[in-house]
């Protein structure tokens, strides 16, 4: 009997493990800003820096976020309550996975939109676009649905949404 519960318990961990292993993680700006800062990076970094995205953690300091976090009966200061997080700063929805890289205070970063990035980083560029594409890079075209799942009837300060007035503000 021992050994058949041990042997159950040993192939529920060994599944589990290869589940969480399995799933793209998080990295954080760091692992972006790398290859896409500067001349050589075509200045997307330099380009996010000066959207919305790149404040959006920032955001969750002011009064303003304290009042809404407190009308919303929520039990933590907006910096760390998960329903202002998953929209103001990168892989916080369920079921996402992190790395200790990936950093709340950068905001909505890269990975918001192109997918977490563990598998792919090393491997997508000019020569790779089809082995990151594979690994889970997302290079979306009117993708407005991955826009919607921060940009909608849900956030409490949410005024519209225009997917081609609002890419323009963001396109790189």
């Amino acid at each position: 009997m021992f050994y058949k519960i041990t042997a159950i318990t040993m192939t529920i961990l060994f599944a589990f493990t290869i589940n969480v292993l399995s799933q793209n993680k998080y990295v954080g700006l760091k692992s972006c800003i790398a290859c896409h800062k500067g001349e050589k990076g075509k200045m997307v970094y330099e380009s996010w820096l000066k959207t919305k995205h790149s404040q959006a953690f920032n955001t969750l300091k002011s009064e303003k976020s304290k009042e809404i976090a407190k009308r919303m009966n929520l039990k933590s200061d907006p910096t760390e309550a998960l329903e202002c997080l998953k929209c103001h700063a990168t892989g916080y929805f369920p079921d996402e996975q992190m790395s200790p890289s990936n950093k709340k205070e950068d905001g909505v970063t890269c990975e918001a939109c192109h997918g977490p990035g563990s598998a792919y980083r090393n491997k997508h560029g000019k020569d790779k676009k089809e082995e990151g594409l594979k690994l889970g890079l997302i290079i979306g075209k009117n993708d407005e649905k991955i826009c919607k799942k921060c940009h909608n009837q849900e956030s409490p300060t949410f005024v519209g949404f225009n997917y081609k007035k609002d890419w323009e503000k963001v396109k790189h």
